[in-house]
């Protein structure tokens, strides 16, 4: 089961709840944690059964709040292992795009905007499962940035690697930390088969997706081959 958890700010939260375990994925901007509750509430589901907060990359519309989750379910964080080091103290500086400039602010606002989480993390890495998603790391909106495929659901979150606000598109070059692999990552997508696509930003495909972002890489240049997930370096 997949749903979107309304009235959360910045990106896209989803609730994904199958067999493997009860999981959100990308909580939203600082402070939207309540809004993840009062969903689970609604829904008569105990905070306490949320086993997961997965981010798909550490930017803080997604991220933000991912902490104040975890220490209000007692849900462990998940992240891949390249974005760890931006959700802790000492976080590295990005380069000169949008979200670069945070590193212009004071030291003690850049800690409340950007250092969205504390505490243990799982370090994911490209291919294995969690929760029943499996991790497709496609790097270049950020170094961690990462894709979750269900073969179960037959469902895709692509997190911010492609997102749907004007029809399917890579994010631009001014949020992104690499453009240059950030428009390679949406080929690492290529070859899985799932009817639903979940975008951070945009509303859903809920019929053929893969067809449609396949027919929209195709369109894309350059366009390595298929990588499959098997098949791709960890």
């Amino acid at each position: 089961m997949i749903q979107r958890i309304p009235g959360v700010r910045g990106a896209q939260a989803y609730l994904y709840e199958s067999a493997e375990g009860l999981a959100v994925v990308d909580p939203g901007y600082t402070g939207s944690f309540r809004a993840v509750l009062r969903f689970l509430a609604e829904r008569r589901l105990n905070p306490k059964d949320l086993e997961w907060v997965i981010l798909t990359h550490h930017h803080v519309d997604h991220a933000g709040t991912a902490f104040a989750l975890c220490q209000a379910t007692g849900a462990r964080l998940a992240v891949h292992r390249d974005d760890a080091p931006y959700l802790r103290a000492g976080r590295p500086r990005e380069r000169m795009t949008f979200w670069g400039m945070a590193d212009w602010l004071p030291p003690a606002l850049v800690g409340y905007v950007l250092t969205c989480a504390g505490g243990e993390l799982r370090l994911l890495e490209h291919g294995e499962i969690i929760a029943g998603l499996t991790v497709v790391h496609g790097p270049g909106h950020t170094p961690g940035s990462i894709g979750l495929w269900s073969a179960a659901e037959s469902a895709l979150f692509t997190g911010d690697i492609l997102n749907n606000e004007r029809g399917v598109r890579m994010p631009p070059w001014s949020v992104n930390h690499s453009h240059k692999k950030a428009r390679l990552a949406p080929h690492r997508l290529s070859g899985l088969r799932y009817e639903r696509a979940f975008f951070g930003h945009g509303p859903a495909i809920v019929e053929g997706a893969d067809r449609r972002i396949d027919a929209f890489l195709r369109r894309q240049n350059p366009q390595p081959g298929t990588v499959p997930i098997a098949d791709q370096p960890r």
